[in-house]
């Protein structure tokens, strides 16, 4: 029987889920839902019930859609400020009298690597392994049967605010949901969108939200760097409304049927409703007049962001890999390349694209990736005791003086 797995991506803007059927080492989707996001505002709760609704109502629709009524294990994409990356090395001595590297050498050479020290209000929720030495030989990807005394593993930790954490966990727990783990939104992102000969030659995923901006550097096929950016498309909406001087629901409206960031496109209108209660007309070029700063802006902001990650744009081969919402922003991969000097595609999930198409596939860029994280080996932080259960006692630990 096949084990059901989902992945709900807690978005600021939209919760999406998606569920599906583990088959050996792939999965197939069987379910897929959104909700309008309520009570998360830039990765962090800011109303537990709203969030908890909102979850709960892309959840269901998702199992009514599949089907289905068990969920083996659910994991959760997250974003937000809070998160860091850190690099860290572990090393070990290989035991084995023919001192042959075994499974159980290389998890003690991981468990070495995440043993580092963190800030005590910090929390490990996610690590990349990207690759091992064995006695000086770099590059090594899987040492396993491979001769040597001195094994060292480089990770890329993961870790966020545990207060922070503890609140997203609250908000699920509300809507009856167990978490397995967590993975950063830009790292599921990255996965489900980007492919091995880009990361291996270097590329930069940039998912571009509603209020959030994140990106992911990959170099010679390994995660080097993750950056978050407080900027996303709801910025544009907000352009659009204030001058405009409409709604928000209308701005957005103006933004997805005449949006556009090329100058060569023929001149339409479309009637809308002013603040005011009138009638007015919107012209194409004069939309783009108003978006073209802000995602002019956005750009300087990746650029800037590269920059402080060691990975000026000039140096990454491949270039950007646009995903997200505002990937959908008509031009925006021509007029990205041109102002950057760079090559950028948008990509989504080929999975989604099968049930959706291109356009509302990059909505699902997170929930799949996660997905796809989790049966990679070695990923969450639930080998020997869950995540949950561990914060739940850490939690615990600390407010019980103030209990008693």
């Amino acid at each position: 029987m096949a084990d059901t797995i989902g992945a709900i991506d807690l978005g600021s803007t939209k919760i999406a889920v998606v569920l599906g059927n583990v088959m050996e080492k792939n999965v197939e989707i069987i379910g897929f839902a959104m909700s309008p996001s309520k009570g998360i505002k830039y990765g962090v709760i800011v109303d537990i019930q709203e969030a908890s609704n909102s979850i709960k109502e892309a959840l269901n629709k998702a199992i009514k859609i599949a089907g289905i009524k068990n969920i083996s294990r659910l994991y959760a994409a997250i974003s937000g400020e809070k998160i860091t990356a850190i690099p860290s090395r572990g090393m070990i001595i290989v035991k084995s009298r023919d001192q042959e590297v075994t499974e159980k050498d290389v998890e003690r050479a991981i468990d070495a690597a995440k043993a580092t020290s963190i800030p005590p209000d910090r929390e490990i929720i996610y690590h990349v392994v990207r690759g091992f030495r064995l006695d000086g030989q770099d590059g090594i990807i899987n040492p396993i049967g491979m001769i040597g005394t001195r094994l060292e593993s480089d990770l890329l930790l993961v870790t966020h605010d545990k207060i922070q954490l503890r609140n997203i966990i609250n908000t699920l727990e509300k809507a009856e949901i167990n978490i397995e783990g967590f993975v950063p939104q830009e790292i599921a992102a990255a996965e489900a969108v980007l492919t091995p000969e880009e990361k291996n030659l270097g590329v930069v995923m940039v998912d571009i939200g509603g209020d959030l901006t994140n990106l992911a550097v990959y170099r010679e096929g390994c995660l080097y760097s993750i950056g978050i950016l407080k900027l996303g498309g709801e910025r544009i909406t907000r352009d659009l409304a204030i001058t405009l001087r409409i709604s928000t629901e209308e701005a957005e409206r103006v933004k997805k049927i005449l949006g556009t960031l090329k100058d060569d496109e023929e001149e339409e209108t479309l009637e809308v409703t002013s603040l005011q209660e009138r009638k007015i007309r919107v012209s194409k070029s004069q939309v783009r007049e108003i978006i073209q700063p802000r995602v002019e802006e956005i750009l300087e902001f990746i650029q800037r962001k590269l920059q402080e990650l060691n990975s000026p744009i000039e140096i990454i081969p491949g270039g950007i890999v646009l995903t997200g919402g505002t990937a959908l922003l008509d031009g925006i991969d021509e007029f990205a390349s041109n102002y950057l000097k760079i090559p950028v595609r948008i990509s989504a999930p080929s999975q989604m694209r099968n049930f959706l198409g291109e356009k509302d596939a990059v909505f699902y860029s997170s929930a799949v990736g996660a997905l796809e994280s989790f049966l990679k080996t070695t990923t969450f932080e639930d080998k020997n005791k869950k995540l949950l259960d561990y914060l739940k006692e850490t939690f615990n630990n600390i407010f019980r003086p103030f209990k008693e």
